[in-house]
C-alpha cells in the first residue's frame, strides 16, 4: 500500500501533463490538416500527433537528464510542418490527385521528417556538437520564433475560417459565428492573462476543460444541432475508416514531396534550436545541470522512433516539463504515465477527439502564437540592443511576407555580416612592443643596452590575437603602413602565439603586407606560428620565402632584431633575413675578446686578477648542461665565450628560455647568494668557455680580500639592477 501511495504524486502529475499534451497534440493535428482537402482525413493527423505524444514522452522520459521531462509535438516545429503540409497539399490538389492520396502524402511527409530530423539530431548528440549549435546567432533564433508565432496565428485563422490568412481574407473572421471567434479569443486571452496572475499547475488543464464545457453550454443555448455545428466549422467531421490507416503508403508522388527539402532543413534547424533552448530554460528554472548532448540524443531518438511508428516530430517541451514538476512529479513514472495515457487514446479513443471544439483549438493556437510574439517582439524590445531587435523584426516581417526560409536565410546572412563588422573592430593586436623598451631574454652589456635604447624604435613587434580573416588583416596592413611611414620602423615582427586561427583571406592580406614591406625595404619576421597556421600559409604559397624570416617564438624574434640593430650600430653589414635557422652573429662582443677586457669597467686590475685566479676554466660543447634545476648552488660562472641559456621546464616536456647570457655575463649567482637550490637549467646555446668560482673559494675570498668582494658585490648589483629595469619596462609595455 505504501508503495502505491508513493507513486500517487507521479500519477496525478502524469494525468495533468497527459491532458495538456493531448490538447496541444489535437490542436497541432488540426493545424497541419487545416486544408479543406485534408479535412475528411483528420483522424490520420490525430493518430500521428498522438503516436508522437506517446512515443516521444516515453523515450525522452527514460533518456533525458531531467527525470520530470515531458516530450511531444511542439509548436515551433509544427509551424514549419504546417507550411510544408500546405505547400504539398496545394501541389497535389492542383495535379488532380484524390484526397486520400494527398492525405497519405502529408502523413508520409510527417513520418519522413520525423525519421530524418531524428537521425540528424541524434548524430549531433553522438558527435557532442550540442554546444556548437549555440553558435547560431541569438537574434536569428528570436526572429525565427517570432515568425513561428505568426505562422501559428495564421494556422489558427485557417482552423477558424478554412482559408489561408492574407489581406483579402482577414475580414472573414467577422463572418464566423460568434460562438466560434468568441470562444477562440476568450481562450487565448484567459491563457495569456490568468497564468501570470495565478501560478498553479492546474490553471492550464482547468482552462482547457472549462473552455470545452462553456463551449457546449453556448452550443446548447444556441439550439444548434451537431450536424449544423460541423457545417459551420465548430466541430470536426469524423470518418468511419480512420482506424484502418496506421503507416502511410510509399506509393506517393515523390517529386512533390522532395520539393519540400528546404522547409525540412528549416524544420530540422528549428528542432535543434528548440531542444537546446528548452533544455537551457529547464536548467535555469530548476537549477539543475543539463547535458545538452544527452538531450539531443534523447529527443532525436524520440523523433526517430515516433517516425518509424507513423508519428511526427516530437521533442522535449519546457512548458509541459515544468507543469509536470509543479504538479508533483518526483520520478520518471509521471512521464511514463503520460506516455501510456496518450497511447491508450491513440489506440482506442481517436473518435471522441472529433468532439473537441475547433474554436478551443484555435484559441490554443492563438495563445501560443501571441506568447511568442509577446516574448520576441514586445519583451525583447526592452532587453536587446537596437540592432539585434531590428534584425528580429526584419526576420519576422520576411517570414510573414515571403516565408520562413527567406526570413531565416536573411537573418543568418545579416547576422554574419554584423559579426564580421563587429569583429573587425575588435582589438586584434594584444601587445604593441618596441624593441627600445621590450627586450629579448638575451642578456646584453650596458653598452649594447644603450645602443638598443637609442635605435630600438626601428624594431616593432605586434602580438596578434583572435581569429584572423580578411577584415582584420586589412586593418593590420593599415596599422603596419603607419608604423613604417610615421615611426620609421625597419624590422616588423608579427607574433601569432595568441592567434586561434586564420583563413585563406588572411593569407592574401598578409601577401599585401609583404608587398608593402618589399617596397619600403622592411624586414618581416613571423613568430609563434602553429602547425595549422603554417599549413594555411604554405597552402596559399605565402611561405616559405627567403625575404620572410620565421622564428619559433617572440623572444627569438626580438633577439634576432636586436642582433641586427646592434650590427648596424657597429657599422657591420647584415645580409637581411632568411628562412634558414640562425642569423649572422652580431653579438655584443667579438668572440676573440678577453674576459678581462669585458670586466675591466667593473673591477680594478688587481681585483680582477684575484677573482679570475680563483676560477676554474671549463669548455662546454653545444647543448651541454652547465647547471641543473634542483641542484645545490655550489658555484657561480662567468661566461667568457659563447652563449648559455637559462631554461625552465614546461608541461609536455617542453622548455622555455628565460634568459640568454653572452660573454662577460654572470650566471648561477642567485642560488649561491640565497643558499637555495637551483631554480632552472642552464644550457650551452653554442660551444662555450666559462670560468667557475666555487662557493668555498668565494667564502675564502670574503675572508681574505674584503675589498675585492665589495667590487664583486657592486658588479652583481649592477647586473640585477639592469635585469630588474628590463623586466619593469617589459611589464609597462604589456599593460
Amino acid at each position: 500500500m505504501n508503495r502505491l501511495l508513493r507513486f500517487a504524486p507521479d500519477v496525478t502529475a502524469g494525468g495533468v501533463s497527459a491532458l495538456v499534451t493531448l490538447s496541444y497534440s489535437v490542436s497541432y493535428a488540426v493545424l497541419i490538416f487545416s486544408n479543406p482537402a485534408l479535412g475528411p482525413f483528420l483522424a490520420w493527423g490525430f493518430r500521428a500527433a498522438l503516436i508522437t505524444a506517446a512515443v516521444a514522452a516515453l523515450v525522452v522520459t527514460l533518456q533525458s537528464s531531467f527525470p520530470f521531462a515531458i516530450a511531444g509535438p511542439d509548436s515551433n516545429a509544427t509551424a514549419v510542418l504546417a507550411v510544408m503540409s500546405a505547400g504539398l497539399t496545394q501541389t497535389l490538389v492542383t495535379a488532380g490527385l484524390p484526397g486520400e492520396r494527398v492525405a497519405g502524402a502529408v502523413v508520409l511527409m510527417l513520418v519522413l521528417s520525423a525519421v530524418g530530423a531524428g537521425l540528424l539530431v541524434s548524430l549531433l548528440g553522438l558527435l557532442h556538437w550540442g554546444r556548437l549549435v549555440r553558435l547560431i546567432p541569438y537574434p536569428v533564433c528570436g526572429g525565427f520564433l517570432a515568425g513561428s508565432g505568426f505562422l501559428l496565428l495564421a494556422g489558427a485563422f485557417k482552423v477558424l475560417t478554412g482559408q489561408s490568412l492574407d489581406w483579402g481574407t482577414i475580414l472573414l473572421v467577422a463572418s464566423q459565428p460568434a460562438l466560434a471567434w468568441g470562444t477562440a479569443f476568450a481562450v487565448a486571452v484567459v491563457l495569456l492573462v490568468v497564468p501570470r496572475i495565478v501560478r498553479h499547475f492546474l490553471v492550464l488543464p482547468s482552462v482547457f476543460v472549462g473552455a470545452i464545457v462553456l463551449f457546449y453550454v453556448g452550443f446548447w443555448l444556441s439550439g444548434l444541432t451537431v450536424e449544423a455545428a460541423r457545417a459551420q466549422g465548430l466541430l470536426m467531421t469524423p470518418i468511419e475508416d480512420a482506424s484502418n490507416v496506421w503507416w502511410p503508403s510509399l506509393a506517393t508522388p515523390w517529386p512533390a514531396l522532395l520539393e519540400q527539402w528546404r522547409n525540412f532543413v528549416a524544420m530540422a534547424v528549428v528542432m535543434v534550436v528548440s531542444i537546446l533552448l528548452n533544455a537551457a530554460g529547464l536548467e535555469l528554472a530548476t537549477q539543475r545541470e543539463v547535458d545538452l548532448d544527452r538531450e539531443l540524443r534523447a529527443s532525436g531518438l524520440g523523433s526517430l522512433v515516433s517516425g518509424l511508428g507513423g508519428g511526427m516530430v516530437g521533442y522535449l517541451s519546457v512548458s509541459r516539463s515544468l507543469l509536470n514538476l509543479r504538479a508533483g512529479a518526483v520520478s520518471r513514472a509521471a512521464g511514463l504515465w503520460t506516455a501510456m495515457f496518450c497511447a491508450v487514446v491513440a489506440l482506442f479513443f481517436t473518435r471522441p477527439l472529433f468532439f473537441f471544439p475547433r474554436p478551443v483549438l484555435a484559441g490554443l493556437l492563438i495563445f501560443l502564437g501571441l506568447s511568442l510574439l509577446r516574448e520576441w517582439l514586445w519583451e525583447a524590445f526592452f532587453r536587446l540592443p537596437v540592432r539585434e531587435y531590428a534584425l528580429i523584426v526584419a526576420i519576422f516581417v520576411l517570414t510573414a511576407v515571403q516565408g520562413i526560409i527567406t526570413g531565416v536565410t536573411f537573418g543568418l546572412v545579416v547576422a554574419s555580416l554584423f559579426f564580421a563588422y563587429s569583429y573587425s573592430r575588435a582589438n586584434y593586436v594584444r601587445h604593441d612592443l618596441s624593441v627600445a623598451t621590450h627586450r629579448s631574454n638575451k642578456e646584453r652589456t650596458l653598452e649594447a643596452m644603450a645602443t638598443l635604447q637609442a635605435r630600438g624604435h626601428r624594431g616593432r613587434a605586434l602580438c596578434l590575437q583572435g581569429y584572423l580573416f580578411f577584415a582584420l588583416v586589412s586593418s593590420l596592413v593599415d596599422t603596419c603602413r603607419n608604423l613604417i611611414l610615421r615611426d620609421g620602423v625597419r624590422y616588423l615582427l608579427l607574433d601569432f602565439r595568441m592567434v586561434q586561427g586564420l583563413d585563406a583571406s588572411a593569407a592574401l592580406g598578409l601577401s599585401k603586407l609583404h608587398q608593402l614591406c618589399l617596397r619600403h625595404r622592411i624586414t618581416l619576421i613571423l613568430s609563434g606560428l602553429r602547425p595549422e597556421h603554417q599549413a594555411v600559409l604554405e597552402q596559399m604559397r605565402f611561405l616559405p620565402r627567403r625575404d620572410i624570416r620565421v622564428v619559433s617564438d617572440l623572444d627569438r624574434g626580438v633577439e634576432w632584431v636586436e642582433d641586427c640593430l646592434l650590427a648596424n650600430g657597429q657599422g657591420l653589414e647584415t645580409t637581411g633575413p632568411s628562412t634558414q635557422d640562425g642569423a649572422e652573429q652580431a653579438g655584443d662582443q667579438p668572440l676573440s675578446a678577453d674576459l678581462r677586457d669585458m670586466l675591466a669597467a667593473h673591477f680594478s686590475a688587481e681585483a680582477l686578477s684575484v677573482i679570475l685566479d680563483l676560477c676554474e676554466r671549463i669548455e662546454l660543447p653545444q647543448e651541454a648542461v652547465l647547471i641543473r634545476r634542483g641542484e645545490a648552488g655550489d658555484a657561480l660562472y662567468f661566461v667568457e665565450r659563447g652563449e648559455v641559456s637559462v631554461m625552465v621546464p614546461l608541461a609536455g616536456g617542453e622548455r622555455k628560455r628565460m634568459r640568454t647570457l653572452g660573454p662577460g655575463s654572470l650566471v648561477g649567482e642567485m642560488a649561491l647568494y640565497s643558499g637555495q637550490l637551483r631554480s632552472a637549467d642552464v644550457v650551452a646555446e653554442t660551444p662555450c668557455r666559462v670560468r667557475r668560482l666555487s662557493a668555498e673559494r668565494f667564502a675564502r675570498l670574503e675572508r681574505e680580500n674584503p675589498a675585492v668582494v665589495i667590487q664583486f658585490h657592486s658588479f652583481v648589483v649592477k647586473l640585477l639592477t639592469q635585469r630588474l629595469g628590463s623586466a619593469t619596462e617589459e611589464i609597462r609595455a604589456l599593460l
